[in-house]
């Protein structure tokens, strides 16, 4: 990998020698996350095009390695944490059965309460907890969609939503 990637002109063949160069290395990465072929291809895909994006942020003090597993990694977050998913395998499913997992009468009752103490223990916080805890959990964005509209960092964002969870826990406790 040349040491000057940001200011080499960027062609069609020099992305397509990069693509050559990682796909083995991203796509084992992926399958090692996914435990699937297809998903692993699709998040493979998914690095390349983020990568290929924002080649002009790359740091040539970082190894390119480095740099595109962790575009690999933050997009399969991404992808668990958009999707819900939690992650289960097929080998883990033929042990179990699939029960109603429907909460009953009583039980909608307790989850309701404790919705309603929840946001009544949001309320009492300052109003700088309030507003990350609002945009993360309520309004569903993420660090990056946090840090653009707070006009802070990344890190900050992610420092501030901890440290809310942290006086949040407290007052429900």
């Amino acid at each position: 990998m040349p040491k000057n990637l940001r200011t080499q002109q960027l062609t069609e063949r020099s992305l397509n020698k990069l693509f050559q160069n990682y796909w083995k290395i991203v796509y084992s990465f992926a399958k090692y996350k996914t435990r699937d072929h297809h998903k692993a291809e699709d998040l493979t895909c998914e690095t390349f095009i983020k990568a290929f994006l924002k080649i002009e942020k790359y740091n040539p003090e970082m190894h390119f390695e480095n740099w595109i597993i962790a575009i690999c990694r933050n997009t399969f977050l991404d992808d668990c944490r958009k999707n819900n998913n939690n992650l289960t395998y097929i080998e883990d499913q033929l042990y179990f059965e699939i029960s109603d997992t429907a909460p009953s009468p009583s039980g909608q009752m307790i989850l309701k309460e404790q919705y309603l103490n929840t946001l009544n223990a949001i309320s009492q916080l300052g109003e700088v907890d309030k507003q990350i805890i609002t945009l993360y959990y309520l309004d569903d964005l993420s660090y990056n969609q946090i840090s653009s509209d707070l006009n802070i960092s990344y890190a900050n964002a992610r420092t501030r939503l901890n440290r809310a969870k942290y006086r949040l826990r407290n007052q429900l406790n």
